[in-house]
């Protein structure tokens, strides 16, 4: 079975207020929900996938705790160390789509953007149904500023899975980068549908309220997402949350 593993980057200090950072279409959205996916390497998967891994004669019990190593060392956050491992597989079975996924997530993790695309693509080969590498290649796409490019990556992961509420909250992402607040909304919106505890996408809406103007509905959203956080311990998150509403409410 194929699992994320999330990673949330958020922005601090990033206030609705400040327009001076809407230059960068990234360091204006404080919860970008840009969790690169590790993937949970296993031999076979269940019938709720829809990515079946590869299998080779030449796969042996090595190359698969090779895999794992390097899926733990990811976690860990020694992705150079995972790189290796991960080459080390692929050495020996040019045909693992776990090793490649699994290294365009460190490549991505260590900024190395056009090595990650090209794992991520040559996984999308071996495997187009494959919800995950999808997603990813998207978010590299919107790290780098592509928004088209990262659109088109999380609609055709929709496609395959439109339960996909981490997909729906990027695809939300990408139109609100590229200026398209209306669609942002809307698809935040089925993302908190799929995930009525997904604080990232009420966050996210708030911000798409605040560019169409309503006001009133993004201090809504902010206090959902502050309340769900809250519940799941994420501090500083609820309170940047807050800060959003205070900030909107001294502007009005």
């Amino acid at each position: 079975m194929f699992n994320y593993l999330h990673q949330v980057v958020r922005v601090s200090g990033c206030s609705s207020s400040d327009t001076s950072q809407k230059k960068n279409p990234l360091t204006n959205l404080f919860s970008l929900g840009l969790s690169l996916l590790v993937i949970s390497f296993v031999i076979g998967c269940n019938h709720q996938s829809s990515s079946v891994p590869i299998e080779s004669s030449v796969l042996t019990v090595d190359t698969v705790e090779m895999v794992q190593q390097g899926i733990e060392k990811s976690r860990q956050g020694n992705y150079q160390s995972a790189v290796d491992d991960f080459n080390q597989v692929l050495a020996q079975n040019p045909q693992d789509i776990n090793a490649y996924f699994n290294r365009g997530f460190a490549y991505s993790s260590l900024g190395q953007f056009e090595k990650a695309l090209a794992d991520f693509t040559t996984a999308l080969k071996l495997d187009p149904e494959m919800v995950q590498a999808y997603v990813n290649r998207g978010n590299v796409y919107l790290q780098l500023g592509e928004d088209e490019k990262a659109i088109a990556d999380y609609e055709k992961a929709l496609n395959i899975n439109p339960n996909d509420a981490f997909a729906q909250n990027n695809l939300g992402l990408a139109h609100l980068n590229s200026g398209s607040p209306e669609l942002a909304k809307i698809d935040f919106t089925h993302a908190v549908t799929i995930d009525p505890m997904y604080g990232e996408a009420y966050y996210n809406r708030g911000l798409a309220f605040i560019d169409l103007g309503e006001t009133n509905k993004a201090i809504a959203d902010f206090q959902k997402a502050a309340e769900i956080w809250d519940e799941m311990g994420e501090k500083m998150a609820s309170e940047a949350a807050l800060a959003e509403i205070n900030a909107l409410k001294a502007r009005n």
